[in-house]
């Protein structure tokens, strides 16, 4: 075991979500499950209605940005990982329908794309919650306001902490394609934090600490507030249930 096991890199995400134990890591990512979340989504119009220029802030490797643009929406996808944006253009740009990819820093929207650009902005699966302060979270929150339509529509969709607190799982070891990851998990200091380490293909000795703000769905709503949105509903898991003490997200919708 590291003798520094949570000893973090503020700017981890930019190292970590390139590297390929990355991918291999987290590749049982579920497309059905996006597929499915996206139905649920466009079924009760919680986007808008018509043909909708949408944003997916955070894209990964585009699973929610397919399916949304599998209904005949014009679909960008962002994310800081340029190995993410990749993969995301070689499994989704062939599709039927408008879908385009970008690299960038959501820190910095204003530098991509103009005021006013998009009807509806989804931040889904977690794509929050990764930076230092709070402020830069509500800054982050004021751009994409900026650059959506005056009534459109931000679908974020992060972690809920109730849950994540009484259900952690301290430590575990996980296989996947040869390598073997030891993983601890703990919340301190206003951190949800997760410490991988694992030895390479290479034999090389690697250590990467996860960190993502514990912030509570009040704070949620209230970051929000303070960006210049106004919540208008608020979900707890992918079938649009009612949020709870025991529910796994905190997806909220917001104008």
């Amino acid at each position: 075991m590291s003798k520094n096991l949570w000893k973090s890199d503020p700017e981890w995400f930019e190292r970590w979500f390139d590297q390929p134990e990355y991918h291999i890591l987290y590749g049982h990512r579920s497309q059905k499950e996006a597929i499915d979340f996206v139905r649920m989504v466009m079924n009760r119009s919680l986007l808008g209605d018509g043909v909708l220029r949408i944003l997916d802030v955070g894209c990964g490797a585009g699973r929610h940005a397919a399916a949304m643009s599998s209904y005949g929406h014009d679909v960008v996808g962002m994310d800081l990982s340029q190995n993410n944006i990749t993969s995301a253009r070689s499994l989704h740009m062939t599709q039927a329908g408008k879908i385009d990819f970008v690299q960038g820093d959501m820190r910095k929207l204003e530098d991509y794309f103009p005021s006013d650009s998009f009807d509806a902005i989804t931040m889904l699966f977690t794509s929050f919650g990764y930076f230092q302060t709070d402020q830069e979270h509500v800054e982050t929150l004021r751009r994409i306001r900026q650059i959506l339509k005056d009534r459109g529509t931000f679908i974020l969709d992060f972690l809920n902490l109730e849950h994540v607190t009484a259900h952690l799982t301290p430590s575990e070891c996980v296989t996947k394609e040869g390598i073997v990851f030891q993983i601890h998990r703990r919340v301190a200091n206003g951190w949800i934090e997760k410490s991988i380490e694992f030895v390479d293909a290479a034999g090389v000795a690697k250590h990467h600490v996860e960190r993502v703000k514990a912030f509570s769905p009040s704070q949620l709503h209230e970051m929000l507030k303070q960006a210049g949105f106004y919540s208008q509903s608020q979900f707890g898991n992918y079938n649009l249930q009612p949020l709870g003490k025991s529910s796994h997200r905190c997806i909220i919708v917001a104008h």
